[in-house]
């Protein structure tokens, strides 16, 4: 992500130093066109809302992994995927091995949660 928002700069940066027309009028349009790619990844990244206090952000999808932090209602995850895990079973008596890798963006802890919890 922090290579795409370079070279979205960097084209930016360049189409302005050239002239309007020609290299620079092409330029400007490959700028224009990676910075609404990046507004169009930003708007697909999901948010979800830890269920409960004290969520456990693991290392790895698992409930014997490393916690690296926690999360709680209000904090907001950032979902960068899913993944299979651990099977967990949840509050409400269902079994969910789907893990997500979330950023909390609060604390900007990042790990897997059980599926059970966001």
């Amino acid at each position: 992500m922090r290579t795409a928002i370079r070279n979205a700069l960097l084209s930016a940066v360049v189409a302005a130093a050239l002239p309007v027309s020609g290299l620079g009028g092409h330029l400007g349009t490959i700028a224009v066109g990676i910075k609404d790619a990046l507004a169009k990844t930003a708007d697909q990244s999901q948010l979800r809302d830890f269920r409960e206090p004290g969520v456990l952000i693991r290392s790895e999808p698992s409930t014997a992994a490393d916690a690296r932090g926690s999360g709680g209602p209000g904090d907001r995850a950032a979902i960068r995927g899913s993944v299979p895990g651990e099977n967990v079973r949840c509050a409400d008596g269902s079994n969910n091995s789907e893990w997500f890798e979330i950023t909390n963006r609060r604390t900007s802890v990042s790990g897997f949660v059980s599926g059970c919890y966001l």
